[in-house]
């Protein structure tokens, strides 16, 4: 047992992280969030968090995957390594248009940490597919492999996430556009898909004594993603403040049940029920950033009909 305190994930060096309760980890994203911080105090928590992709130790990890787990277990663990792989090398690529676009100083300033976090967290997710997985360490065949193993709708919103920042690119100066792309990527997918995708592993492994370098690996990713969350959080509620509600709502309705889809597509999420997760942080979100009642009613209603129809077919 250990008592609660908000320095058990903020201030965590990577050798305690693996030890960090895991209701600390699930809940950060949200803590962080609630605290309606602004671009330039989420640069000085990334200041203070920083750690190296290098010194996450997955030596004894290689071993204990495959001789200490189940099938199962292992197929949790390579799913959810291989989602992650696509993932960061995405926000990565992607993340260049959104900078260039960025209509405030202060969030260029952060999204440059940004940047800074995502190289990092490719990084490391290369190594866990290398030396983990065992997959090709040349990383363009190693992304080549982990997308033919994505979810269909995982592929489908990685193709409509491409071609929204791909309009921003076109129109750097286009607020309006550059809004959706921040919905989509900081929203959707770092503050639903990565958010859940994190817990699921940090949660599978929390009885699991012989894994520490993945746990390290997940937890101090998800400790970064707050920071990303927050920021995108920040930066909608401002944008639905100045009138662009409903462009933001357009891209919920195009990309959320997509996002629905793939808890069903994908067994590390479907085998353990965390499409409630899903729905429980888009709410938190929607509300955070001003979204109208009557539309996150009516964007979980149909989205979640929509998913449901395509998981019967």
């Amino acid at each position: 047992m250990s008592r609660w305190t908000p320095l058990l994930m903020d201030e965590a060096s990577l050798s305690a992280m693996p030890k960090l309760p895991v209701s600390e980890v699930m809940q950060h994203a949200h803590v962080v969030a609630a605290q309606r911080l602004k671009p330039k105090e989420l640069y000085e928590r990334w200041d203070r968090q920083q750690w190296s992709a290098v010194d996450v130790e997955l030596g004894p990890d290689k071993h204990n995957f495959d001789h200490a787990l189940t099938p199962g277990f292992r197929e949790v663990v390579a799913e959810s390594i291989a989602t992650f792989i696509i993932g960061e090398y995405t926000g990565l690529d992607m993340l260049g248009p959104i900078i260039s676009g960025s209509p405030d100083e202060q969030y260029s300033v952060f999204l440059g940490t940004q940047i800074a976090d995502e190289t990092r967290h490719t990084h490391l997710v290369f190594r866990l597919g290398e030396e983990i997985l065992g997959m090709d360490p040349d990383p363009k065949r190693m992304l080549a492999e982990s997308w033919n193993l994505a979810a269909p709708a995982h592929r489908e919103l990685s193709l409509l996430e491409a071609g929204i920042v791909r309009d921003l690119h076109h129109r750097p100066l286009d607020y309006r556009q550059w809004l959706r792309a921040v919905t989509l990527f900081h929203m959707i997918t770092e503050g639903v898909l990565a958010l859940v995708g994190q817990r699921v592993l940090v949660q599978a492994l929390r009885d699991v004594d012989q894994l520490d370098g993945i746990k390290t690996a997940f937890t101090a990713m998800c400790r970064d993603e707050s920071r990303h969350v927050g920021f995108g959080m920040h930066a909608l509620r401002t944008g639905v403040l100045e009138g662009h509600h409903d462009d933001i709502c357009e891209v919920l309705e195009q990309a959320v049940p997509l996002a629905l889809r793939i808890d069903q597509e994908t067994s590390a999420v479907s085998n353990r029920g965390f499409r409630q997760m899903s729905l429980d942080i888009l709410r938190r979100h929607m509300r955070l950033i001003g979204i109208d009642e009557g539309f996150q009613q009516h964007l979980i209603s149909t989205a979640s009909a929509k998913a449901g129809r395509a998981g019967a077919n």
